[in-house]
């Protein structure tokens, strides 16, 4: 089954993520969109959010792995939810799976950008975090 425009602009990111290509990363985002950095912080901005995923790699050595395992994509309009199980790790770090949740909106140019980007999905409200990322 082929993927949606909406699931190749995940892969793009994901890809991005990990090559640290953080201009290819940010051509995904509009532009005010929200990053979770973490529960209970955000980045807000395409400066804001290219600074978090540059701290983000450096804390994963570099070696920060992103892969979706089930996605499923609702569209209303130009706006879109994504309900992702994202599975995230890196050299020192046991792969954990999370819910995400994404929106996307259709540009005016017709071109599907992530807005929100909260890969920790309602884990967001259930309590703050242990230990902080950056």
């Amino acid at each position: 089954m082929s993927k949606n425009i909406i699931e190749r602009q995940i892969e793009i990111a994901d890809n991005a993520i990990m090559a640290r290509d953080y201009d290819a990363l940010m051509s995904v985002y509009t532009d005010d969109a929200v990053l979770v950095i973490e529960p209970m912080r955000n980045a807000v901005g395409k400066e804001q959010i290219r600074n978090a995923f540059m701290k983000i790699s450096e804390f994963f050595d570099n070696g920060l792995k992103v892969v979706q395992n089930g996605l499923e994509v609702l569209k209303a309009g130009d706006t879109a939810l994504v309900l992702a199980n994202t599975v995230v790790s890196g050299p020192d770090f046991q792969a954990v799976e999370r819910k995400a949740t994404y929106v996307f909106k259709k540009s005016n140019d017709g071109i599907w950008l992530c807005a929100i980007d909260n890969s920790y999905g309602h884990e967001i409200i259930q309590k703050p975090p242990i230990k902080s990322l950056l």
